[in-house]
């Protein structure tokens, strides 16, 4: 099965404060197997996925928000940094990490040393959600907000999650037409009915 995904990779995010999101990517890195040579990161190589020419890889370091593929997970964060960045400054960047729910400290210590490589200096790594740790940081931890300009976020694949969002916005929708909840529920449980 090399080179096709067996599942839906990572989102990662890349947030800096007073710019807002500067990098939205797959967790995915390509490789030529003849000499591990890498020949695209994130999305692209999330594209190559879907067909890989034959000494093409396409892997995601990541299972689950956690590092499965050291040397891979370093390429993918450093190619991710410099998008965000530019060129590795001279003064390496503190980064906040925003990890899924259930991360061992083994995991993280991982993760923690994938980023120290790819190009940060400092990190400080938490499993709030990305979305609310952006939201919220500089009330959640002040003197963090000060230090940490970065903030990286690894959502893993939550399928729930995104039937979440689209309920969201036909409820959104429903109370803008001012259409009663009673209806939408009645036209959820006939989508449901006509499934079978």
């Amino acid at each position: 099965m090399d080179g096709f995904m067996l599942y839906e990779p990572a989102d990662i995010i890349i947030h800096m404060q007073g710019k807002g999101i500067v990098v939205k990517e797959k967790s995915v890195v390509a490789y030529q197997k003849s000499d591990n040579k890498i020949v695209a990161v994130g999305t692209e190589a999330y594209g190559m996925a879907q067909g890989p020419a034959e000494d093409m890889v396409v892997v995601s370091p990541l299972r689950q928000g956690r590092v499965a593929d050291f040397h891979a997970a370093v390429a993918l964060f450093s190619d991710m940094l410099t998008k965000a960045i530019g060129k590795r400054p001279i003064l390496k960047p503190a980064v906040a990490v925003c990890v899924p729910e259930g991360i061992t400290p083994v995991e993280k210590k991982a993760l923690e040393e994938v980023l120290k490589v790819a190009g940060a200096r400092e990190l400080f790594i938490t499993d709030i959600p990305a979305e609310k740790f952006i939201r919220e940081f500089s009330d959640i931890f002040p003197k963090e907000f000060r230090k940490y300009k970065i903030i990286i976020g690894i959502m893993k694949d939550e399928p729930e999650r995104y039937v979440r969002e689209g309920l969201r916005d036909i409820l959104a929708y429903a109370l803008q037409e001012q259409i009663p909840l009673e209806r939408v529920d009645e036209l959820l449980l006939g989508l449901k009915e006509s499934k079978r």
